[in-house]
């Protein structure tokens, strides 16, 4: 009876934490009274000139399930970004993988960076979040 009750257990933690969506960086987070408020510019351009910033950190997120597109992901990768204190990640890559839930889950990431004068990728193709 006590080996059923703790099968079942350990089957419903493990489908749910893997219905979520996950995100990290290589760089320990701040203090919420020190991360950033403000919007983070997500840089869709491979190459950018004549913007001064400084690189922070890797920043990912990835579905543990579904069939979305990375896209999606954005908000959580530029959640992740606010933490370490970055206005704009660059470097992006991303595409579909397998996981325990589904055949096409979506991952993504970047470079976390912090550009001093935001006004410069007004001319790049960004997103804002």
């Amino acid at each position: 009876m006590n080996i059923k009750r703790i099968l079942l257990t350990l089957s419903l933690s493990l489908i749910m934490s893997g219905c979520s969506n996950v995100s990290s960086s290589n760089v320990p987070d701040l203090p919420i009274s020190q991360q950033t408020k403000g919007r983070i510019y997500i840089i869709n351009s491979d190459f950018i000139t004549n913007v001064k910033y400084t690189e922070l950190g890797k920043v990912k997120a990835n579905a543990r399930y579904g069939y979305d597109s990375v896209v999606t992901l954005y908000p959580l990768l530029a959640e992740e970004a606010r933490k370490i204190v970055a206005n704009a990640i660059l470097d992006l890559y991303g595409g579909l993988t397998v996981t325990a839930f589904s055949w096409g889950s979506p991952y993504t990431g970047g470079t976390a960076i912090v550009v001093e004068n935001i006004e410069q990728l007004k001319k790049y193709d960004v997103e804002v979040y």
